[in-house]
């Protein structure tokens, strides 16, 4: 018995050193476990702080999109009012185009107009100036004529009253009842 109590002893020894051991690496174990747990839970930290910049970032960037959004519409609806714009603008365009071929037709048909009306006022005033001539040396021709009557007249009268007193005379004898009702009228 002694021997079995000395073998039990040795297995107790035995057990104790493996115990002690089991208690050591258990220590150890425990200790690179709780190294573990707190690398872990640093890991754990460091993506949870990781995932919030991220969400962070995220909701940026979804802020970000959204007044991206909204510019890209606002651009489209003034696109929209600015191609509307410009087609009213060409239209425009073509029209003043247009009354501005009109207006220079019309410059060119007035200049033409102007031209002729030129043409006709310079032959008007050379009219105006042999027309004017001609009245000169009508009225010169007629003051001429004129002189000339009036120096007829003249030399006629001076010879009618000597003509005159005979053909009184001769009337006289012949048709003396008329020159009585002549001198009494």
């Amino acid at each position: 018995m002694l021997e079995e109590l000395q073998r039990l002893q040795g297995h107790i020894g035995a057990l104790k050193t493996r115990l002690a051991q089991l208690e050591s690496e258990n220590s150890s174990l425990r200790e690179e476990q709780d190294s573990t747990m707190s690398q872990h839970q640093a890991n754990i930290d460091q993506k949870n702080s990781t995932i919030s910049q991220k969400q962070q970032e995220n909701d940026r960037l979804t802020e970000q999109l959204a007044e991206s959004r909204t510019q890209y519409q606002q651009l489209n609806n003034d696109a929209t009012a600015l191609a509307d714009r410009y087609s009213r603008l060409e239209k425009s365009c073509t029209d003043l185009k247009n009354r501005f071929q009109e207006i220079l037709a019309e410059r060119n048909e007035l200049r033409a107009l102007k031209e002729k009306l030129i043409q006709e006022q310079h032959h008007a005033h050379q009219e105006i100036q042999r027309l004017n001539q001609e009245h000169e040396r009508l009225s010169q021709k007629n003051e001429h004529a004129k002189a000339k009557v009036e120096a007829i007249i003249q030399r006629l009268a001076i010879l009618g009253t000597a003509q005159d007193h005979h053909a009184q005379e001769i009337q006289q004898l012949a048709h003396p009842a008329e020159s009585t009702e002549e001198a009494s009228t």
